[in-house]
């Protein structure tokens, strides 16, 4: 019965260090992220026109997009685009109107 305690105790360290290692990354992680750019209505317009008219003319649109605490880059063609709910479908993502920062 000692030794199931001993060894119990004697692994002890390395589970902490296992966590403390996910501790790290997660705010390592936090550490990385960034604020939602801030976009005039100027701005929101202005990307709202390109959206339409890459969508009618078929056009290939690449794109800057917030996810996370993270500026992500799209490029490709728009399925559909819902005005009502404001997304934009692509091949194979769905973004709201609000994540795009930047179009090309």
């Amino acid at each position: 019965m000692h030794k199931l305690d001993r060894g119990m105790i004697k692994w002890q360290p390395f589970d902490s260090v296992v966590s403390g290692k996910q501790v790290v990354r997660d705010v390592l992680k936090k550490k990385n992220e960034i604020k939602m750019p801030a976009l005039s209505e100027e701005q929101r317009n202005s990307i709202e026109e390109k959206l339409i008219l890459s969508f009618y003319e078929n056009e290939k649109i690449t794109l800057d997009y917030y996810y996370q605490g993270k500026l992500l880059k799209l490029c490709d063609n728009i399925k559909k685009i819902d005005s009502t709910y404001r997304k934009i479908y692509f091949s194979n993502k769905t973004l709201l109107f609000d994540q795009i920062v930047k179009i090309y």
